[in-house]
């Protein structure tokens, strides 16, 4: 048997013998037995190396406070004394990175009523930071628990005696990295275990890393990764809570904060300390000290504070990593830099790593061996797409740390050109591998293309010219190229530029697309000037070819200004520039050019409801397309085709069209085209009321938009789900929509989508009789589209400033306002708006009793509807002057007036305008008397008005039968049904419906009453 003080034994806590007796203390019984490791021993084995007794008052001092700050941490919290109040014995593990919150996890489960009506109060914290090996841990239990250990017994054995008493007991062990990490491992691990095999005690740890000590069967809290990082909403919560007793206003929506916040990455301690830092410096000012210092500003200021892992974060950091310190080895360390240079991590890294890394050495896969290690400390962790990611404040330090990164930057950018370069050529075929990867890329190509100019970085930036969803984060990189401009030939730099512009446009960013174009025309006359001072260049053989050059490059810079203008609602500067584009293409041969041209010109004639003119252009441009061989150019002349029928209320031709044209885009991989299509089948969808169809299509249309980036799509569709709300008379739903729709269109700076959602809004108002909210909004609108040059929708709004003159009654100023709008709508080519405003002025003589007038007007504006194809407003147009046969008590003429119009209603879809003459219809024949009739067609008229959950239809039906039940004699059915018509009036807000009904119910209890 060895002694006692061979090297061998001195640092085995757990090694020793039988019946042996050292300092007067008497060893027996140490053994294994089939259960447990018996270890008996007395502290003062090494009287030499006899360390400083840790009392009570030593824990309590070291034992942290329940915080008052608990935020999004609540479910596990419940799920832990879930599972400690069951029947079986559980041990518990709160794992994860420093600064994450596993000791106030631990703290709110220990003082949870719960959980100390179970253990009887017997809940005891082991602060084990203070507590580096097993001996120290012993005394820091028996202090803990407060067990008096008499002279000359031992404190283990008692303890475990204590322990296997029968009562139940709940061990808190905080920090328990300190002693698991020491030397003494081994014994450390002996006493967990045995610790833990006590039937009546359920231990909680919580320590840094992954992975819970020794071989227990630890149930671990959060996940196998520990403890997540906070969700942006809770992370909000705890900030402003943190900040709640100083005297500042912090709001939760600053966007500042978000910010903030979202660069913490949901880590409790560094909410914290940014917190406390709000108390004395504004969020603005903190937002630019971590822009600058990082993770050095995360720490408490104050005269005589110290740092530690709960004042720095730097210090928490820096604890970790000692931790790990002496199992990385180069390749480790790299692998941490490269973790925190990457903002998107490493998607499936086990394949990817060594590819990032191939100078690492490769012994045992090395790579891969040490991002295991570095996950198991929590430095860096596996998300559930197998991708390797860090902590914002983590990466950060890491970033700071290691400051030579050129040869890691320069093996990334290896992997990246490659990786850029076997992308498929056609977007739709990739398998969204790239969407992984894409903040790398940004991040490592905005690297090289800072550092030196290469040819290599224009290839790159074309390849992901191909995905338009990465627009946002391309454009600023193609600004950063350009300031290379002077190492890039003329045509280089204008190939570059022209890049830039499409996806600015394809944004909704026109003024900065415009000034682009701009610049590349003023590059091209400089360039001009250059040559034309130059004689020996202007009469040399290639001049001819310069000047063919020049001129299909003003084409293109024509073009594409017309397009901003066309998309700005300029509609007559976009035709002039478009046409001085196909002129100067016609000129040099283009026919790509001149068809290209074409097809823009017939779009500018159908928002100027010159459908006819449109159709033509289209169909031209669409055949010119066919003869040089560009299906996409003849697939979009088909779209814009299917759109003027949807326009003209063709709606099934325009539905063909149109889902010949989606199937065609899918074809040829335009993800783009395909969305704008299902978009246009939503929106025809709404316009036949098919509610639900409409918001399925239109729902799906936005998620595809938002997914190849095209912003402005996704808030036309979120436009039209808010337009269908309204159009279902749910207006608040329908606000809430539109007024995001509005912010998101003024976001990408598209004041016109910003103007027709403020229309909307102002119509909305309108609806709900709230007249004077109504004008304001409706006059901004008009002051917003005259500003931005749509004299179209200008004119649109004085057209619903009439119909609030109307609906007040106010009718001669409706009628200058009408002229007016009708005036302005015929300038600028719309026969459609001329029409609706001469079917207005005929309804404001229909209100007068001016029924001749009326007539003469409505036959006119049915006339022009069917002109332009708009068989909806002709059928609108047919109901009035069913309307006016009724008001003159022609009750024959009416019916067959209205039976037309029910027909040509039903013949475009328009359930809603069918439902209405229906509702007409019966009202006659409740007039007539002829009540059994009446009633078959207002119930029919009632259930259709449901089906498109048209409420106010609704409620006017239920009113109608109710009259009918009146003049029957069944008062009390009568009754009901006012009364149900009254809620859903009031439940839409129409004050005037509402006095009807109150009216009829007051006369109705007046005469139950007698």
């Amino acid at each position: 048997m060895e002694p006692m003080d061979s090297p061998r034994n001195q640092g085995n806590f757990f090694s020793g013998a039988q019946h042996m007796s050292f300092a007067g203390s008497t060893i027996t019984n140490i053994a294994r037995d089939a259960h447990y490791n018996y270890i008996t021993s007395h502290l003062q084995i090494f009287p030499e190396n006899k360390p400083k007794e840790i009392t009570a008052d030593d824990l309590l001092l070291q034992t942290p406070q329940v915080p008052d700050v608990f935020t999004g941490r609540s479910h596990l919290v419940e799920e832990a004394v879930n599972i400690l109040c069951g029947t079986k014995q559980v041990h518990i593990a709160i794992l994860g990175a420093g600064g994450i919150g596993k000791t106030s996890v631990a703290l709110y489960i220990m003082e949870n009523p719960l959980v100390k009506e179970k253990f009887a109060e017997r809940c005891y914290f082991i602060p084990c930071e203070m507590l580096p090996d097993a001996m120290i841990l012993i005394q820091g239990l028996v202090q803990a628990i407060g067990l008096q250990v008499t002279q000359g017994k031992d404190s283990f054995k008692f303890l475990l005696d204590k322990l296997r008493g029968g009562q139940r007991v709940l061990l808190v062990l905080d920090n328990f990295e300190t002693p698991w990490g020491s030397k003494g491992q081994t014994e450390v691990n002996n006493l967990i275990e045995m610790i833990c095999r006590c039937r009546s005690v359920s231990v909680i740890v919580t320590m840094r890393g992954t992975e819970g000590p020794g071989q227990i069967k630890w149930h671990k809290l959060g996940g196998g990764s520990g403890l997540p990082a906070l969700e942006l909403g809770a992370a909000k919560e705890a900030f402003c809570s943190f900040c709640s007793d100083a005297n500042l206003t912090i709001e939760e929506d600053d966007p500042i904060l978000e910010n903030l916040l979202i660069q913490m990455d949901g880590m409790p301690l560094a909410i914290m300390l940014m917190a406390q830092l709000a108390r004395e410096w504004p969020l603005k000012n903190i937002m630019e000290r971590w822009s600058h210092q990082k993770t050095a500003v995360l720490k408490k200021f104050g005269l005589g504070q110290q740092e530690n892992r709960l004042t720095s974060i730097e210090v928490s950091i820096k604890l970790t990593l000692n931790i790990v310190r002496e199992k990385l080895s180069p390749t480790g360390e790299e692998v941490l830099r490269l973790v925190a240079l990457l903002p998107s991590g490493i998607p499936h890294w086990l394949e990817n790593l060594p590819k990032m890394l191939p100078d690492a050495t490769m012994d045992l896969d090395d790579s891969t061996t040490q991002a295991l290690i570095l996950k198991k400390a929590c430095l860096i962790y596996e998300t559930g797409d197998k991708t390797l990611k860090i902590l914002t404040p983590i990466g950060e330090y890491i970033m700071k740390s290691f400051q030579e990164r050129d040869h890691l930057e320069n093996q990334v950018w290896v992997f990246y050109e490659s990786f850029i370069n076997n992308l498929p050529l056609t977007p739709s075929e990739e398998d969204g591998q790239l969407g992984l990867h894409i903040g790398n890329i940004y991040k490592i190509l905005e690297i090289q293309i800072k550092r030196s100019f290469e040819r290599s970085h224009m290839n790159v930036l074309q390849q992901l010219y191909n995905y338009s969803q990465y627009f946002s984060g391309l454009v600023p990189l193609v600004g950063k190229y350009l300031r290379w401009k002077s190492q890039l030939n003329l045509s280089d730099q204008t190939e570059v530029m022209f890049m830039q512009e499409s996806m600015l446009s394809f944004m909704g960013e026109y003024r900065k697309a415009i000034n682009i174009i701009h610049d590349v025309e003023e590059l091209y006359k400089h360039q001009i000037n250059q040559e034309t001072s130059n004689v020996e260049v202007v009469t040399s053989s290639d001049s001819i070819s310069r000047n063919n050059t020049f001129e299909q490059i003003q084409a293109e810079c024509y073009k594409r200004l017309g397009g901003c203008l066309y998309h700005q609602g300029r509609h007559t500067q976009s035709k002039q520039k478009v046409q001085q584009a196909k002129n100067l293409y016609e000129k040099i041969g283009s026919r790509l050019g001149a068809a290209q041209c074409l097809q823009s010109l017939g779009d500018i004639s159908s928002m100027l409801s010159q459908y006819e003119d449109a159709k033509v252009m289209l169909e031209q441009a669409k055949e010119q397309f066919e003869g040089v061989g560009d299906m996409l150019g003849a697939v979009q002349c088909l779209q814009s085709l299917g759109n003027i029928y949807r326009m003209q209320s063709q709606y099934e031709d325009a539905k063909v069209m149109l889902e010949e044209a989606k199937e065609q885009f899918e074809g040829v991989g335009d993800r783009l085209g395909a969305a704008q299509c299902l978009q246009s089948l939503g929106n025809i969808c709404r316009m036949l009321s098919q509610y639900e169809d409409a918001k399925v299509m239109l729902e799906e249309a936005k998620g595809q938009l938002e997914g190849v980036g095209d912003r402005l799509g996704a808030v036309q569709c979120l436009q039209s789900l808010g337009n269908i709300y309204r159009m279902q008379s749910q207006y608040e739903d329908a606000k809430i929509m539109l007024e995001e729709a509005k912010e998101q269109f003024e976001g990408v700076g598209d004041r016109l989508g910003a103007a027709r959602c403020l229309q909307s809004l102002g119509n909305i108002c309108r609806m709900l009789d709230q007249y004077e909210d109504a004008k304001v909004m409706l006059e901004e609108a008009k002051e917003q589209f005259e500003g931005v040059g749509s004299r179209l929708g200008a004119a649109q709004c004085l057209q619903s400033l009439a119909d609030i003159c109307k609906m007040l009654d106010q009718y001669e100023d409706a009628k200058v306002m009408l002229e007016q709008a009708k005036e302005q709508f015929e300038g600028v080519g719309s026969r459609l708006g001329a029409a609706q405003c001469l079917q207005s002025l005929g309804d404001i003589c229909k209100m007068l009793d001016q029924y001749e007038d009326a007539k003469v007007m409505l036959e006119q504006a049915k006339e022009q509807f069917e002109s332009v194809g708009d068989r909806l407003g002709a059928a609108q147009c047919l109901q009035s002057l069913g309307d006016i046969c009724k008001m003159l008590s022609q009750y024959e003429d009416a019916k067959v007036t209205l039976e037309q119009a029910k027909e040509q209603f039903e013949g475009v879809a328009s359930r809603l305008g069918a439902a209405q003459c229906l509702q007409s219809l019966g009202d006659i024949c409740r007039i007539l008397s002829q009540y059994e009739d009446a009633k078959v067609m207002l119930e029919q008229a009632k259930e259709q008005f449901e089906q498109i959950t048209d409420r106010l239809g609704t409620a006017q039906c239920l009113h109608s039968l109710g009259r009918i039940d009146h003049e029957e004699g069944h008062l009390l059915p009568a009754k009901a049904k006012f009364e149900e018509a009254k809620e859903y009036f009031e439940a839409i807000q129409i004050p005037k419906e509402i006095a009807i009904c109150e009216a009829s119910l007051q006369q109705l209890n007046h005469e139950l009453a007698e």
